[in-house]
């Protein structure tokens, strides 16, 4: 693109979207996100929050078409383009479920110094405190016995921004068990939901649901890259069935942690092993050592949960820890493991 036709579309996008013009002047702010057109937040000074903005969605369509049509691509459903000072990542129905929703990061106006990080005290051996009183771990024989000993442990891996596969049959509760992992994340997370059919059920008050769409060209694969221009906190694929595995594993290793997947498998560590034939789909991991894919999954999930579906109730029925890779083998243990009863 020119420097012509990108000052020309940013005049445009700027038209459009004049209520956050002051957002884009403002040097403090670092990105303004907006969900959908009456769900606007902003990043200023590293603390998310909500606006009090509201937009159209016609505007909001308007802003993302001009926007596109300057890069020539005025009929894509996705957008991921570079200006000067602005990174624009945006969707459109259907791709985006909840409406046209756009991430403007801004990049800063000037460079940091060592001595901005030391004002700052990013160079104290602390983190400022959280506000909370973090769940802890049970230890693992209170685990293995179920109850609520088992629901502290999953609050603590979804407090701890463990990454999590979830496996089972068709209609085992994999999807259910997810929404109820969801709803234990904090409310201050900005979760991104990708899916075939939009099934999630997010009550997280900063959120944006990505809903493929084969049929016009828009693959999960895709909506994973544009996840990580949306500036995530956590990102959960509905379930991952093909090489779109390879671009998750990528994601949740690179500062993305405290995602989750759900996957169709017989049991946990089958769970691994088809997550392996997925990744090995994608062209880029067609020859990558089996040793070395095993100790990258290793590395990004850290737990496994296989539900199951028993008369009338779906549940866990195992949960195993990844602890690594040893003489190219998983080493795994139980953490839990239903029983049947007599």
């Amino acid at each position: 693109m020119s420097r012509a036709l990108e000052e020309q579309a940013i005049r445009v996008a700027r038209a459009h979207l004049a209520p956050l013009v002051p957002l884009m002047e403002d040097q403090t702010v670092q990105e303004i996100m907006v969900n959908h057109a009456s769900d606007i937040w902003v990043e200023r000074l590293g603390v998310v929050s909500k606006t009090d903005i509201t937009l159209s969605e016609t505007v909001v369509r308007a802003a993302i078409k001009s926007l596109a049509a300057s890069c020539h691509k005025d009929e894509a459903l996705i957008l991921d383009l570079r200006m000067p000072g602005l990174r624009i990542a945006a969707a459109l129905q259907p791709v985006a479920v909840k409406g046209a929703c756009l991430s403007i990061r801004k990049h800063a106006r000037r460079q940091l110094e060592l001595s901005d990080y030391l004002a700052q005290g990013a160079f104290s051996l602390e983190w400022p405190a959280a506000g909370h009183v973090p769940v802890s771990r049970p230890s693992d024989a209170e685990t293995a016995r179920g109850g609520e000993a088992l629901m502290q442990f999953l609050a603590w891996s979804v407090e701890s921004r463990q990454n999590v596969l979830v496996a089972g049959g068709t209609s085992s509760g994999k999807t259910m068990f997810l929404n109820a992992l969801v709803a234990a994340m904090p409310d201050g997370d900005r979760i991104l939901t990708i899916e075939d059919t939009a099934e999630l059920m997010v009550q997280a008050p900063n959120y944006v649901s990505f809903e493929s769409n084969l049929d016009k060209g828009v693959s999960t694969r895709d909506l994973i890259r544009l996840a990580l221009r949306f500036r995530p906190d956590r990102i959960l694929v509905g379930e991952v069935r093909g090489f779109e595995a390879f671009d998750l594993l990528d994601a949740l290793n690179t500062g993305h942690s405290g995602g989750a997947c759900s996957l169709h498998a017989n049991s946990a560590l089958m769970a691994l092993a088809r997550l392996e034939n997925m990744v090995r789909m994608a062209p880029e991991a067609a020859g990558w050592p089996l040793p070395a894919l095993r100790a990258q999954i290793a590395a990004v999930f850290r737990f496994v949960v296989q539900a199951a579906r028993v008369g009338g109730m779906r549940g866990p029925d195992e949960i195993i820890e990844v602890l690594g890779v040893e003489d190219g083998a998983y080493v795994t243990r139980s953490i839990f493991k239903k029983r049947m009863t007599t």
